[in-house]
């Protein structure tokens, strides 16, 4: 009885922290690195998400840090948070 409760513990746990998370397509139109932040258009409104100091950038071969991204880029947000709390802890180039 209490491994069963307790293995429905663990799943609930984890199906929380996956739902937390979100992916969004955007493309990049403008990086402030000095307030880590980032503004991108997403269906074609402009949102700027707060990043996380500690973010992963893979986009492309040569941007590595936030401060590399270009206007234009096409990419894929991994975000922890929802709404005004929504925080980018990875930046990946856009499936196509």
């Amino acid at each position: 009885m209490l491994r069963k409760m307790l293995t429905g513990v663990v799943v609930f746990v984890l199906f929380v922290g996956v739902a937390l998370a979100a992916e969004i397509k955007a493309v990049v139109k403008s990086v402030d690195a000095d307030k880590s932040t980032i503004t991108v258009t997403v269906d074609d409104k402009d949102q700027t998400i707060k990043v996380d100091k500690d973010v992963k950038v893979a986009v492309g071969k040569k941007a590595k840090e936030l401060k590399d991204l270009k206007e234009g880029q096409k990419v894929l947000l991994i975000t922890d948070g929802e709404g005004d709390k929504a925080v980018v802890k990875e930046i990946k180039s856009q499936p196509k």
